[in-house]
This record gives C-alpha cells, structure tokens and sequence, in this order.
C-alpha cells in the first residue's frame, strides 16, 4: 500500500514539474479569470432574493447561494472577517456538496441512473452559474469522482478523492499551488473529511447536536489559521464561538433559500412568504456575527511572521492527529 502510494506521489511530482517548467514557472501573482457564461441567469436570481428578503438578509443569501458579496454592507463584510465566518456567505464547496447530497436523496423516486444524471448536471450547472470559482471547480470534481467510484463499486473515502482531486487540479494549473483560495479550500475540506472524524472520537462526552459541529469548525479553523494570518496578519479569537452557533444554520439556509427562489419565479408574493424562513434564520445569524465581532479582543492583529513558523506548526498539528488516530484505532 505505502509503495503503491509513494510511486503514485513520485509520478505526481514528475508530472507536475515538467508542468511547471512548461508553463515558465509559477505565477504567485496569479488571478483566476471570472467566468460569466451564466450572468444573466446569476442576476435574474439575485432580483428574485433581493424581492424576497429584506436587507441585508438578501445579501447574504445571494452570498451563500449564488456566490455575489458585491451588496453586502460594510458593517457586516468586516463583522464576518473579524469571526471569521467570511467563508460562509460565499459559494464553497459545502454548499455544492449539500446540494449534490440533497438531489442524490431523490434516487427513490427516480432511481440510481436518472439520480446520477440529474446530480451530475445539478454539480456542472451549479459550478458555472456560481462562476466557477476554485473551492466550487474542486468540490465538483470531488463530488463527480465520488459518484463515479459509487458507480464502480469503489472506495470512498473522502481523503484520496480530496488528494487526487487537488493532484489534478494542479497539474491543470500549477499557479493554484499559491492560490489563497486553492490552500483555504483545500486545507478546510481535509480539516472536514480527515481531522474532524478523528476528534469527534476524542469528544465521545459532547452532547451530540454540538459534537460534529464542535469537531468541523475547529478542524477546519486550526488548519486554515496559518494561511489566514500570513496573508491577511490577522487572527480570529471568537471564530470558534462564532462559527459553531452559526453553522448549523447553512443547510437549512440553503434548502429554504432555494424554496424562496422557486416560489419567486412563480409568484413574487409567494416568494416573500417563503422567504421568512429564511430570513429569520438569517437574522438570528447577523446578530450573532455582530455580538461576537463587539468582543474586545475579538480579532488579534500579528506581526508578519516566517514561512518556518507556520511549517513548525503544521508539524504539530499533524503529529497531534496522528496520536489521536492511533489512539481512537487501538481502542
């Protein structure tokens, strides 16, 4: 297994250098182009929320469903980076993967084949309507290599499909390597699928409707903060806090956002009376941001810090996993 595995990386490493040298070296100053194909569409639909929903509640819902930040206020766009709930009102790969997991619950009414038809079209229509950003092109080849290895009978397990994913990716566009947003989407989503498993374990004595939360936001929190304070110099002290009372809210955000939107493309009214739910959970949402973000001290400001540092720190981190893994596996 570890030299089927190490050959694997090796090839990688080959491939992905005669990459680099053929594209003349990574770019660090690399922007991902915007892709637009389904603007129109993207507009339409922000309307729709914008009649549906006060303000600024619209605003994040067009965040979280549609991925458009452009009418958040000020106020509440620094609120949310100093909770570092930022990640949240934008299109990640969770929103696609709950709404790929909410199409494929369908396969007892349509059965598997036209399931995975429509799941896989949900995935391709979602990533270009949202503008194809990197956590959304990442979390749709996961999510298509998932349904595949279903397919096929295979394994699963989140973290091969994650590594190949980014592998792929990679070699596609090796200036991803020191994208920003390829390393948070990157490094939150092993958080999710490899760290937060091994501490839900460790926090056997959490009563279980805080347990997975507790385990994914400090996960996924742990794992991005180096990459958070080298760029941005900044630490959230009440992300933690902030994120697990909020982060229940994002599926049923989702699923009642996407209801208020085909009950306003039917009918206007219709869509305001839906949009209540929504609202009112996305109220509750603002004014946990805002009590959190009020905290003295809620977010340190840090000195430019090395590159070694931060290297030390993911050692760490990754030797604590490690004795956790091996603890929970011997039990």
């Amino acid at each position: 297994m570890f030299r089927i595995l190490g050959l694997g990386i090796l090839l990688w490493f080959i491939v992905f250098t005669f990459r680099v040298i053929s594209i003349g070296g990574i770019d660090p100053t690399y922007r991902d182009p915007s892709v637009n194909l389904l603007q129109g569409v993207r507009d339409n639909l922000t309307q729709i929320i914008d009649q549906s929903l006060p303000s600024p509640q619209n605003a994040l819902l067009s965040g979280i469903l549609l991925g458009t930040q452009s009418d958040l206020p000020i106020f509440l766009k620094n609120d949310l980076k100093i909770t570092s709930t930022i990640h949240m009102v934008v299109v990640s790969g969770q929103n696609l993967s709950m709404l790929a997991g909410f199409v494929a619950n369908l396969v007892g009414f349509l059965g598997r084949k036209k399931t995975l038809f429509l799941t896989l079209f949900v995935i391709i229509f979602y990533s270009l309507l949202t503008g194809l950003g990197v956590p959304v092109l990442r979390a749709a080849i996961m999510v298509i290599f998932a349904y595949l290895a279903q397919i096929l009978g295979k394994d699963r397990s989140g973290w091969w499909i994650l590594f190949l994913t980014a592998g792929l990716m990679l070699i596609y566009n090796p200036n991803w390597l020191l994208n920003i947003s390829f390393q948070l989407s990157f490094l939150a989503t092993f958080g999710v699928v490899v760290v937060a498993p091994i501490l839900m374990e460790t926090f056997k004595k959490v009563p279980e409707i805080l347990k997975q939360d507790l385990a994914t936001t400090i996960s996924a929190q742990a794992l991005v903060l180096p990459i958070i304070a080298f760029n941005f110099n900044q630490i959230s002290l009440a992300g933690i806090f902030a994120n697990i009372l909020v982060l229940w809210t994002i599926p049923l955000v989702m699923v009642s956002g996407i209801i208020t939107l085909i009950s306003g493309i039917i009918n206007p009214v219709l869509g305001q009376i839906s949009g209540l739910v929504p609202s009112i959970m996305l109220t509750y949402f603002i004014d946990i941001v805002s009590f959190f973000a009020k905290i003295p001290g809620a977010s340190l400001n840090i000195a430019k810090t090395s590159v070694i540092i931060w290297i030390g720190y993911y050692l760490i981190i990754g030797a604590l996993i490690w004795i956790l893994y091996k603890r929970d596996s011997h039990k």
